[in-house]
C-alpha cells in the first residue's frame, strides 16, 4: 500500500495493509462500487453490510497502489471522462461516510482509504484546479495517530512522530517514512525510550563515560593532536584558529597525517565540520582524534575543496547562469593558487575549542563567523553515511535529512546549517551531496512538471520543511549571495521580519536537544545575530542566561504570554518563559511584536475582556448544573433565566488555578474568530493592578487557558468558569504584563 509515493521506484519496506473484501467482478468498473453497496456517488453506505464477503479460508491479499500511476497519467483521457469532477464528489463523500463508521472500521483499512482519496484530491486539483476542501476531508488527510504510532512500533523516535505532524504532514507523508528502511552503523544501540514529543535525547552523552570512536570497530591507531598552545595564541589574539592538515609524502613509511594550527585569513578556502558528539567524533579530554579519523576529513574536505563535481550549479531563475559561471571561476583561481600544496584547512570544534573555560568562551562567540566564512560546510551524521546517495531519489535524500539524521535534532547543528546555507553539504555512503540545493532542484523539476504526479504533494512537503528550517536567517554569507538569492530563489519574497525570524527560530531552537541547557540562549542569542558575550559572562545557570537574552531585545512577539511554561516570578518579568523548550505541546510564537519594557511587556493589538472575578461562575461547585442555589443566583444577576440560546464565554485554566475573590482580571486572547462556535482559544489571564497614563493597563501574569464560545446550555463542562460576556465585548487595550 503507498507504494504510489515510490513511483517509479518500489519501497524497500512496503507498507502492508490485508484485505479479505470483496474482489473486482470482472463487470463494468463504473458500476462496481454499486454492485458493492455503495448506491451511487450521493448516496449512503446503507448496503454496505448486507454483502457476503468471501470464506474465511483464503490465500491472504494486500492492497496495493504500485499500478495508480496507470490509471491517472493519461491527461486526455482524464479530461475526457471527467474524472476530476467525479473524483472531488467521491472523496468528499467517502471522507464523511468514515467519519460515521469511524469506529467501525479498522484503523489500517482507513488509513488504506485515506490514502487513496489524497492522490485522487491532488491528483484533481493539479488537472482541474484548486477546490475547498471540507471539514470532513481536512479532517482525514491529515496525519492521525494511528500512523504515528505504527512509526513508534518502527523504532522512531516519539520527537520524530510529532515533527511530522506539527510541521503539516499529511497521510502520505508519515505512510511514505514508514516505508524507509531506518539504516544505522552496527555499534549504534541507542534507543528512544527517554525522549519526548518536544526532544530526543537519544543523543545527549555523559561526558565523563564519553569515548573517541575509530573510523571502523577494528581500528585502534593512536590520536593526533592540535597543539593547544596555539590555539590559545590565536584566539586570545582575536582570531579563529583552522587545523591544517597535510597527507603523509610517501618518502617514509613512518610518516602519517600532520596537523598544524594556523589562523583563519581572507581568501583562505576551509571546510567546517558540523557532527554530533554522541557519533564519537568528540572528545572530551583533549584536542585530539584518532589517525582514522584524520583521514577521512582530510580525504572528504579535500574532495570539496578540489573536486569539479562540487562546484554549485544554479538552474533556477534568470541569473542562474551567472551565478554558476561567478563560482566556477572562484573554483579555478583557488585551485590554481594552491598550485602542489596538499594541505586542507577544516575546522572541527574537537581540535579547535580548547577546553580551558576562558579561552573556550572566545572560541564559542566566534562559531558563528566560522561556518559563515566557511567555503564548505560538511554534515557527518552516522545513519546518512549508512545511505548511499547515487541510487536514492533526491527527494528521499531531503526526507531521511530532515526525519531522520540525529543532527538534525541537535541544538548546536542549528546554528551550524543556518550559517552554511547553501554551502551545506551531507556526507553519504558514497560522496557527499549540497543538500542545500537539493530543494531548489525539486522545485526547479515541480515548476517544470517533470516530478511524478503522485509525488507532488510530498515533494512540496520536504521542500518547505527543509525552507522553514535552514532559509529565515538574518543575514547572508556576502552581498553577492543575497543579491543571487533574490532574484533567482523561488522562496524569497518579502524579507522576513525580526518577529517572524524570533518566532521561527524560537521554535527551532526550543524543539532540538542539548546535553546542556544553558547551551538554549547561547544558540537562540546566535541564530539572531546577537552578542553572545553577554550570555557566556552570566555566572547563573541556565535561567540566568535566559534572562540575559531577554535583556538584549527591544520587542518580543506575544505569543509567549500563551505558553503553558515555567515562567520567571519577578515583577516585570512574568511574562517570560525560563527556558527556550518545550514542557508540554509545541506552540508557535505567532506573528507581531510587543514592547519590552522595565514593568514587563506592553501588547495593544490583541483582544481581551477586563471582568471583576464576582461575575464568574465556578462549574466545579458540586450541583451547579441542578437547580443548585449559585446556578440560579448567577442566572438572575445576568438576566440569563429566560435565554434559551445563549452567547457566553467558557473559560477552562491551566495548572488547576483558581479565580480569587475580590480581584479584578484580564483575559487576553490569541487572535479568536466568532466564527468557530467549538474552538478553543489560548488566552492568558492576568491579574490587574492599575491603569495609568493614557488608559494602559498594568498586571500580573498568573495563567494560561483556552476559551471558547457556549451557545447552549446542554452538556457544559464540570470543570471551569462560565463568563456572562459575549465575542461582541471583546476589546483591544493597551496592556503591560509584568
Amino acid at each position: 500500500m503507498a507504494e504510489h509515493l515510490y513511483f517509479p521506484d518500489s519501497p524497500l519496506k512496503p507498507l502492508r495493509i490485508e484485505y479479505d473484501g470483496p474482489q473486482y467482478d470482472g463487470g463494468d468498473w463504473n458500476d462496481f462500487p454499486t454492485r458493492y453497496g455503495w448506491r451511487n456517488e450521493t448516496g449512503t453506505m446503507e448496503l454496505f453490510y448486507q454483502h457476503r464477503f468471501p470464506p474465511e479460508k483464503h490465500e491472504k491479499q494486500y492492497l496495493t497502489t504500485a499500478k495508480l500511476h496507470q490509471y491517472v497519467e493519461n491527461v486526455k483521457e482524464w479530461e475526457r471522462n471527467k474524472w476530476g469532477e467525479r473524483s472531488f464528489t467521491i472523496v468528499e463523500k467517502v471522507c464523511q461516510e468514515i467519519s460515521r463508521y469511524d469506529k467501525i472500521l479498522r484503523d489500517d483499512m482507513k488509513l488504506a482509504i485515506r490514502l487513496i482519496c489524497h492522490a485522487l484530491w491532488n491528483i484533481s486539483v493539479k488537472r482541474n484546479g484548486s477546490k475547498q476542501k471540507s471539514v470532513h476531508v481536512q479532517k482525514w488527510f491529515l496525519s492521525q495517530e494511528y500512523e504515528a504510532g505504527l512509526l513508534l512500533q518502527s523504532g522512531w523516535c516519539l520527537w520524530e512522530t510529532t515533527k511530522s505532524r506539527y510541521t503539516g504532514g499529511s497521510v502520505d507523508t508519515l505512510a511514505y517514512l514508514l516505508q524507509l528502511t531506518r539504516k544505522k552503523p552496527a555499534w549504534d544501540k541507542k534507543t528512544h525510550d527517554a525522549c519526548k514529543k518536544t526532544e530526543c535525547v537519544a543523543n545527549n552523552i555523559n561526558e565523563s563515560e564519553y569515548v573517541t570512536r575509530h573510523v571502523t570497530e577494528e581500528c585502534n591507531c593512536g590520536h593526533l593532536h592540535a597543539v593547544v598552545e596555539e590555539l590559545h595564541r590565536v584566539l586570545n589574539d582575536g582570531g579563529v584558529p583552522l587545523i591544517s592538515i597535510t597527507p603523509p609524502s610517501g618518502q617514509s613509511e613512518d610518516e602519517g597525517f600532520k596537523l598544524e594550527v594556523v589562523r583563519k585569513r581572507a581568501g583562505r578556502q576551509y571546510v567546517a565540520i558540523s557532527h554530533v558528539w554522541s557519533d564519537g567524533l568528540g572528545n572530551a579530554n583533549g584536542n585530539s582524534l584518532p589517525q582514522c579519523q584524520i583521514q577521512l576529513l582530510y580525504e572528504r574536505a579535500r574532495s570539496l575543496v578540489t573536486g569539479k563535481e562540487y562546484v554549485p550549479h544554479y538552474s533556477g531563475g534568470p541569473y542562474a547562469q551567472i551565478h554558476t559561471s561567478a563560482t566556477r571561476l572562484v573554483h579555478f583561481i583557488s585551485n590554481q593558487a594552491r598550485g602542489k600544496d596538499e594541505s586542507v584547512l577544516v575546522w572541527i570544534d574537537t581540535l579547535c575549542i580548547p577546553h580551558q573555560r576562558d579561552v573556550r568562551s572566545l572560541a564559542i562567540q566566534r562559531i558563528r563567523e566560522v561556518y559563515l566564512d566557511a567555503y564548505r560546510t560538511m554534515i557527518l551524521d552516522s545513519e546518512m553515511r549508512q545511505i548511499e546517495s547515487g541510487s536514492t531519489p533526491l527527494v528521499q535524500l531531503l526526507l531521511r535529512v530532515v526525519y531522520c539524521s540525529g543532527w538534525i535534532r541537535r541544538l548546536w547543528t542549528l546554528q551550524e546549517g543556518l550559517a552554511a546555507k547553501s554551502r551545506l553539504y551531507v556526507l553519504f555512503s558514497d560522496k557527499a551531496i549540497n543538500i542545500s540545493t537539493i530543494a531548489d532542484e525539486l522545485l526547479t523539476k515541480h515548476d517544470k512538471d517533470k516530478l511524478p504526479v503522485l509525488q507532488e504533494n510530498l515533494t512540496f512537503f520536504a521542500m518547505s520543511v527543509w525552507f522553514s528550517f535552514f532559509k529565515n536567517t538574518i543575514d547572508y554569507s556576502s552581498k553577492f549571495e543575497k543579491f543571487v538569492e533574490v532574484v533567482t530563489s523561488p522562496f524569497m519574497g518579502r524579507a522576513i521580519t525580526e518577529d517572524g525570524l524570533l518566532a521561527t527560530n524560537w521554535y527551532n531552537v526550543a524543539m532540538r536537544a542539548a546535553t546542556k541547557p544553558g547551551d538554549r540562549p547561547i544558540i537562540l542569542a546566535g541564530v539572531l545575530n546577537l552578542d553572545v558575550k553577554p550570555i557566556l559572562d552570566v555566572k547563573g545557570g541556565p535561567e540566568e542566561r535566559m534572562r540575559a537574552f531577554y535583556g538584549m531585545l527591544a520587542e518580543f512577539p506575544p505569543g509567549i504570554l500563551f505558553m503553558a511554561e515555567p515562567r520567571f516570578e519577578d515583577d516585570g518579568m512574568r511574562w517570560a518563559v525560563k527556558a527556550c523548550q518545550y514542557a508540554g505541546e509545541p506552540m508557535f510564537l505567532g506573528s507581531g511584536t510587543a514592547k519590552i519594557t522595565p514593568r514587563g511587556l506592553q501588547v495593544s493589538t490583541l483582544p481581551s475582556w477586563l471582568f471583576s472575578s464576582e461575575v464568574a461562575l465556578d462549574l466545579s461547585i458540586e450541583g451547579v448544573h441542578e437547580e443548585h442555589q449559585a446556578w440560579v443566583r448567577w442566572l438572575a444577576e445576568h438576566k440569563l433565566e429566560d435565554v434559551t440560546e445563549p452567547n457566553l464565554c467558557y473559560l477552562k485554566l491551566e495548572n488547576s488555578f483558581n479565580l480569587e475573590p475580590d480581584k479584578r482580571y484580564g483575559l487576553i486572547l490569541q487572535e479568536p474568530t466568532e466564527r468557530f462556535t467549538r474552538v478553543l482559544w489560548a488566552c492568558a489571564l492576568v491579574e490587574f493592578q492599575s491603569v495609568e497614563g493614557d488608559d494602559v493597563h498594568y498586571t500580573r501574569h498568573v495563567a494560561v487557558g483556552h476559551v471558547r464560545r457556549v451557545t447552549s446550555w446542554d452538556n457544559l463542562p464540570h470543570v471551569g468558569y462560565l463568563l456572562p460576556f459575549s465575542w461582541a465585548s471583546l476589546q483591544k487595550r493597551v496592556w503591560v504584563v509584568g
